[in-house]
């Protein structure tokens, strides 16, 4: 009895093995949660994703790997939701690779399940269907490409279904034949009728020619308006479907207007006007020069940019025109001539760009390249782009990452230097306690930062793409705001002025609460003990353009701010008090100005030194 009990133990721990090598194999994500969120199973695709092993998942949750707290509050809420149900789901979701970064998204089936003690627990099988989505992405891509060349070439396009005899069109060929988007689709009869009478034979013609796979179909001819006119048109197409038996099945082809011949000179004048007009308007400069390298037009905006007319270079050749531009630049950032351009187009995978500093209205940094063609009148085109204000910005990024660096030094400094003296020398309980409450309190301001940091950067990237608005009670908001803040045991909770009629905004709710509570918090932090703070609602009235907008108006009594502090406020890291004494990490005010003017919303601020300091949030106002 004891040898068969032994025997079927081992059939089981074999066939458990057996089950776990399958799972662990799959390349679908499987795992099983309770309804905590916590895994009580993952097999070795989900163990990748978050950086880990199958057994390092169990009897954690997915904050445990996964520092997006927002896919995890989803995931959190979206299984309990299946798990109070019986029926099975399938739901799209997406994923962090905690090591990569990456974003991945599963089509996941989602079963729910009650134990026998009547726990709620849920099965997840997830396919990858990345690669998918990419493909899904890129087909729409192509497709809007093709569109745009479309609409660009403005060429009708048209597709004949042969056995059915059905053809399908395109709006702009609908628009040629002078037909409205009711025919776009119709039987081929309808575009026969069309063809003028002497036109009509010479064209089926052609077609049969082509469906017998002689030659391709191409046909000058003319088509009847049903307004009476007539219209020239070039049509052409082949057939790209036939049956084993070598019979059409499909034919498709493109046609575009080439009306009255006697009207080529007026819309080649036309599209000289156009191009002079481009030239005119386009902010990039261009030089061109005619067939024996001479220049023969310069732009309106490479007069702008350097000062230097056509008539001061016009028939110059290569090397009398370099020695005017390099005379306009800066020692920083000469012009090296038109043959370190070509060498650099073909040996620099930029393409052949340079970068010169000049002086006119002011330092200016140019992008210049060099282009040739093939046309008879044009040799080579220079182009000039003004790129000061694009390296200003890098100029500025470059400053932003050095200040982001010495923020979080500083605490850095003090965890290393406070972790070393507890591990090379021996203290009292106190010291130590001492210490390491420093480093505690290090720590939480690098992570402070390190969040905040993370939030302003997914709001300036995203732009507001991830926002859910929707419409909003103000009121309610300010209150849920007040309410989940902790204000000092010592400090009176803010006095709420808030009107009795219920005023609603279209906001993400969570985003402008995180505003409010950045003000509430600053208004604390920079105020005495004592003193009051209020929070109050006021409105506007109607304005063309503009509509009523409301302000919630955030008031304290504490350390205020100079004129030249106020005017820093929303730099980032800038802290009006200098003293240290005060947490916080100078990025507060910044994600409040990018959440309101997110919101079509602007920031109204004054202060006093030593009275206090009032910040206005004004939203637009529905209702």
């Amino acid at each position: 009895m004891k040898s068969h009990s032994l025997d079927l133990k081992s059939e089981l721990l074999a066939a458990n093995a057996m089950l776990r090598t399958v799972i662990d194999e799959n390349p679908n994500i499987i795992l099983m949660k309770d309804w905590d969120g916590k895994f009580l199973i993952g097999n070795r695709a989900l163990a990748d994703l978050y950086g880990t092993t199958p057994e390092n998942l169990v009897g954690k949750d997915d904050g445990a790997f996964n520092p997006n707290t927002e896919q995890v509050d989803f995931f959190l809420k979206n299984v309990r939701s299946i798990m109070s149900q019986t029926e099975t789901q399938v739901v799209l979701e997406e994923s962090t690779n905690t090591t990569t970064g990456e974003v991945s998204y599963y089509q996941s089936i989602k079963k729910p399940i009650t134990t026998a003690d009547g726990k709620k627990q849920i099965l997840v099988i997830a396919n990858d269907v990345t690669e998918l989505k990419r493909v899904q992405k890129r087909l729409e891509e192509s497709e809007r490409r093709l569109n745009y060349v479309l609409d660009a070439t403005r060429e009708g396009i048209w597709d004949w279904d042969i056995p059915t005899g059905i053809v399908t069109h395109n709006h702009r060929w609908c628009v040629i034949a002078g037909l409205d988007d009711n025919y776009l689709s119709h039987p081929l009869e309808t575009f026969v009728g069309l063809l003028h009478p002497d036109d009509s034979a010479d064209v089926k013609e052609r077609l049969q020619s082509c469906l017998a796979g002689t030659a391709p179909y191409r046909s000058e001819h003319r088509i009847c308006l049903e307004n009476g006119s007539v219209v020239w048109v070039l049509d052409r197409g082949d057939v790209v479907e036939r049956n084993d038996e070598g019979v059409p099945l499909r034919m498709v082809g493109s046609f575009v207007e080439v009306n009255d011949r006697k009207k080529t000179e007026q819309a080649l004048a036309m599209q000289s006007q156009l191009l002079n007009a481009i030239f005119e308007l386009s902010p990039d400069g261009f030089v061109s020069f005619d067939e024996a390298r001479r220049v023969s037009y310069v732009s309106p905006a490479f007069k702008r940019m350097t000062g230097i007319d056509f008539s001061q270079v016009n028939g110059l050749d290569e090397v009398a025109f370099t020695d005017i531009l390099v005379d306009l630049c800066l020692p920083t950032g000469k012009f090296r001539g038109f043959d370190a351009l070509r060498k650099k187009r073909v040996t620099d995978k930029s393409g052949g760009r340079e970068f010169i500093e000049v002086v006119h209205g002011g330092k200016r940094i140019l992008e210049v390249g060099l282009r040739s063609s093939e046309a008879s009148m044009v040799s080579q085109i220079l182009y000039f782009r003004d790129v000061t204000h694009e390296s200003e910005v890098d100029q500025m990024k470059s400053e932003f990452l050095s200040t982001a660096a010495h923020e979080l030094r500083t605490p850095m400094a003090s965890i290393y230097g406070f972790a070393e003296v507890l591990l090379t020398q021996e203290l009292d309980a106190e010291s130590s306690k001492e210490f390491l409450s420093i480093i505690f309190k290090q720590s939480g301001l690098m992570a402070s930062i390190l969040n905040e940091l993370l939030d302003l950067a997914r709001i300036e990237a995203r732009r507001g793409k991830d926002f859910v608005f929707e419409v909003a009670h103000v009121q309610a908001l300010i209150e849920e705001t007040v309410h989940g803040f902790k204000q000092p045991s010592w400090r009176e909770a803010p006095k709420l002025v808030l009107p009795v009629e219920s005023l609603y905004i279209k906001a993400d709710q969570k985003k402008v609460q995180q505003a409010f509570l950045n003000v509430l918090s600053n208004a604390y932090k920079y105020s005495t003990a004592t003193s009051q703070v209020t929070i109050e609602l006021i409105t506007t009235p109607f304005a063309a353009g503009v509509g009523r907008r409301i302000g919630i108006r955030f008031i304290d009594q504490g350390i205020g701010m100079t004129p030249a502090q106020l005017e820093r406020v929303f730099e980032r890291f800038y802290r009006a008090d200098t003293s240290g004494n005060i947490p916080g990490t100078g990025l507060g005010m910044s994600i409040v100005k990018e959440i309101i003017e997110l919101h079509d919303g602007e920031i109204e601020l004054s202060s006093n030194a030593g009275v206090g300091t009032t910040v206005t949030l004004w939203l637009p106002l529905i209702g």
